[in-house]
């Protein structure tokens, strides 16, 4: 995983399929225990969810690389798999 400043308030992050995959799923976890004691925390964090998976919604409709960059790992015949992101 690597984060970078894009600028002020803006960072940038590459990470593989399976780092991403673990964040989101905390923070889907983080959501349902959040509702019952924060109910205004729970809506933030759904909001940017929702706002990821509509990202992931779009990438998944974007043909991946045939070759992938060195450090991403590679699915079958070489290319990316941003659909083993879960949404649900």
């Amino acid at each position: 995983m690597k984060l970078d400043w894009d600028r002020a308030g803006v960072v940038q992050a590459t990470l593989k399929v399976p780092e991403l995959a673990a964040l989101v799923a905390g923070a889907r976890l983080a959501a349902a225990a959040l509702a019952t004691q924060s109910p205004d925390q729970a809506d933030e964090l759904e909001r940017v969810l929702s706002s990821f998976d509509h990202a992931l919604d779009h990438l998944r409709r974007t043909p991946p690389p045939t070759v992938p960059a060195p450090d991403r790992e590679a699915g079958p015949q070489g290319q990316t798999r941003p659909a083993d992101l879960t949404t649900t």
